[in-house]
């Protein structure tokens, strides 16, 4: 908004200056124009106008006079009217800023709307990754919670293998008594007969019957390994199970 000066010099040569505010020269003039027809100027010529001061801040009483204009302009375009739908409410925000020193605005409420709603969207985008990576964090735990469960049930079936397998070679406690008493007899027979072997083969070699000596040691060392073995089978049958009884 302009302000410029107007001047108007009635038919007594008296002349009439006044200031107003208008958007341009041309506006202003035809103001000058109507002064001049309420003042009786004789020419067109009495009516000037001059340019005081450019983007001039405008009083509140000057706002109230052209937003009434607007109201008009709208008002005569009717509601139906495309400008009446764009201006609703901005009449009233308007008025309410010049009678109270605001700055409110339909632009600026829907800037503010869409502002939290962007803020809200960007929230919400957050949570819905930082969900997505809960998933896919949930979702190796379940894979590798399969992959343990898997490893479970192979090493379940191969222990339940091993121990029939086991089972097998546990005897029972009768067998395994009934082979006790025949491996100690065998190991206390043995023994006797080695023993036999053994004094024999002394008195052999002190007779000096060297056949029969030899003899006697050959028998002597078939004694004393049936022996050996009785007693190695007796260790290992007390390893593999039973019970051994005295009986």
């Amino acid at each position: 908004m302009n302000l410029y000066e107007i001047s108007v010099v009635d038919s007594k040569g008296i002349t009439h200056k006044s200031k107003i505010y208008e958007i341009n020269v041309d506006a202003a003039f035809k103001e000058a124009f109507i002064q001049g027809k309420i003042y009786g100027a004789e020419k067109l010529d009495d009516c000037t106008v001059q340019q005081i001061q450019t983007n001039a801040g405008v009083s509140k009483d000057t706002e109230r006079e052209y937003l009434g204009r607007i109201k008009n302009i709208l008002d005569a375009l009717g509601p139906n009217s495309y400008c009446a739908m764009a201006f609703e409410g901005c009449a009233g925000d308007a008025e309410e800023n010049i009678d109270n020193d605001f700055a409110v605005s339909m632009k600026g409420r829907w800037q503010t709307e869409c502002k939290a709603h962007e803020n809200i969207r960007k929230s919400l985008t957050e949570k819905v990754n930082a969900q997505g990576q809960r998933i896919a964090e949930l979702e190796a735990e379940l894979q590798e919670a399969r992959r343990m469960e898997g490893q479970a049930r192979k090493e379940a079936a191969e222990f339940k293998i091993a121990l029939e397998k086991a089972k097998g070679k546990i005897l029972p406690d009768n067998v395994a008594a009934e082979l006790t008493i025949m491996l100690r007899k065998q190991a206390d027979e043995a023994a006797k007969e080695a023993l036999y072997y053994a004094d024999r083969m002394a008195a052999e070699v002190e007779n000096s019957v060297p056949a029969g000596a030899a003899n006697s040691a050959k028998r002597f060392r078939e004694y004393r390994k049936a022996q050996v073995d009785a007693l190695r089978l007796l260790g290992a049958l007390g390893n593999i199970g039973g019970s051994e009884n005295d009986d």
